[in-house]
């Protein structure tokens, strides 16, 4: 019956994280990416390690394909940041985990609101 107790308040979490719309959560995506820029990333040969770098990298990756398609398709008027050309997807997720660490505040949030604050922060679109 103990064991049973655990799991289900171990789930609990997952659950409200569904009921909420999200999948990712700051400190999920956090704890993916510290994996990726901890030097452990692509050279590793953890499968978990190499997991968690290609979430990381793919989600940060999947929010700005995202945002420049609804940009293109007109579902928002005008680009909620000026990515310039050039940059890595490694310097994104540096950009991210940075604003993550920064912002404790955002690892209750969703992680695809904390990605675009970042990216919004760090590339401020010029008047």
């Amino acid at each position: 019956m103990p064991r049973l107790l655990f799991v289900l308040l171990f789930l609990m979490p997952l659950q409200v994280n569904a009921m909420e719309g999200y999948f990712e959560h700051g400190y999920g995506l956090l704890i993916k990416c510290e994996k990726t820029l901890g030097g452990e990333g692509d050279s590793s040969i953890d499968p978990q390690t190499l997991y968690h770098t290609g979430l990381c990298g793919g989600y940060i990756g999947a929010i700005h394909d995202s945002v420049k398609d609804m940009r293109l398709h007109d579902l928002i008027k005008e680009d909620p940041y000026c990515m310039p050309v050039g940059i890595t997807r490694g310097q994104l997720v540096g950009i991210v985990v940075n604003y993550l660490k920064d912002n404790p505040e955002s690892l209750n949030l969703s992680a695809s609101s904390s990605v675009l604050t970042a990216f919004s922060e760090s590339f401020a679109c010029r008047e």
